[in-house]
Formats: structure tokens, C-alpha cells, sequence
């Protein structure tokens, strides 16, 4: 089987982490400007779902298309 080139998986890992940054700041952001960190607010379901939705495809995808671990090859 032929080895697959590193460089569109970097590309795609990249993408996906800036998912989960962007979730992230996304999140911070709207509370720090409008000042509403209590969960419990339901005007704040959107902000919620929104940097849900960026941090599950964010994690999730960046979990597929890491570089994963070398295995350490036995002995001959």
C-alpha cells in the first residue's frame, strides 16, 4: 500500500484545531463583550449551540487527521 503524503493531513489537522480555537474565543468573546456567563440565561442558547457545534467538529475532526504515533517496530 502506497504511504499517504503528510501534507494535506497537516492541513486538515490545522483546520480542525482552528475550529476548536475559534469555538473558543467565539465563546469568550461574546461573554466578555456582552458580560453573560451565567448558563442558565436562556437569550444565550445560540451563543451555546454555536461554539458546541465549533468544538465537536473542531475535536472530533482534528482527532481524525492528527499525525498519529510512530509504533516502536519490534526487534528482528
Amino acid at each position: 500500500m502506497a504511504a499517504e503524503p503528510a501534507f494535506p493531513r497537516k492541513i486538515a489537522a490545522g483546520f480542525y484545531f482552528f475550529l476548536i480555537l475559534l469555538g473558543l474565543l467565539f465563546y469568550v468573546g461574546w461573554s466578555l463583550l456582552y458580560n453573560t456567563w451565567d448558563i442558565s440565561r436562556p437569550e444565550n442558547v445560540g451563543v451555546y449551540a454555536l461554539t458546541i457545534v465549533l468544538l465537536g467538529f473542531g475535536i472530533t475532526g482534528y482527532l481524525l487527521y492528527r499525525t498519529p504515533a510512530k509504533k516502536a517496530e519490534p526487534p528482528q
